[in-house]
């Protein structure tokens, strides 16, 4: 299901329980709100959002950097990360999944994972994923290092669904999205005009 489609199947009663990381499904969609068939909300977030207030629990998640790992933007392009701080109360996106996967474990619903660090998981995505045969020399000397999702190895490319890739029509400086939770940013005068 697209993420519309999970807060439709929420609101209708058949989707019970919801795993949000690093999205507001509630402000994008503009629901309203909770869908009320929803029993469990878990939010997994860097910001206290619209989504992550509704949520039942909320999984404090560390920023970029904050963490090791790597990302991939939405251009396809995969950078490598590197903690520049150990901030209390946050987690990275690893531990907090690792610890969830233990934890679901130990209650006989599902298995722990085999990987104990994000350069492990890589190299699983690496083996595993369409298009993630990156170069490694590129990312260990700062590069972003473009992807390239194209059929081989025994993989087969997907044809995404039209509508299932939607945009929310602005950007992280349009939207304010980011803005909103530094106090700083409110005090500062755009280009051009005095404060």
């Amino acid at each position: 299901m697209s993420a519309k489609q999970m807060l439709d199947a929420a609101a209708g009663g058949t989707l019970k329980a919801l795993y949000v990381v690093g999205a507001n499904p509630l402000r994008t969609f503009g629901s309203g709100g909770r869908p009320s068939g929803l029993k469990l909300l878990v939010a997994h977030e860097l910001f206290l959002t619209e989504t992550s207030r509704e949520a039942d629990v909320v999984l404090p998640a560390a920023c970029a950097y904050e963490k090791n790992g790597t990302v991939t933007n939405t251009a396809g392009e995969v950078q490598l990360v590197r903690k520049a701080a150990d901030p209390p109360g946050v987690r990275s996106d690893f531990d907090i999944l690792r610890i969830v996967a233990h934890q679901l474990k130990e209650k006989g619903l599902g298995t722990e994972w085999s990987a104990r660090n994000p350069d492990a998981v890589f190299e699983e995505i690496r083996r595993n994923v369409t298009g993630y045969g990156v170069d490694l020399a590129g990312l260990l000397t700062g590069g972003a290092v473009l992807s390239s999702p194209a059929p081989g190895n025994g993989h087969r490319a997907f044809d995404v669904p039209e509508g299932a890739i939607r945009s929310a029509q602005d950007s992280l400086f349009t939207s304010g999205t980011l803005g909103r939770f530094c106090m700083m940013i409110e005090s500062l005068a755009e280009a051009g005009k005095t404060a």
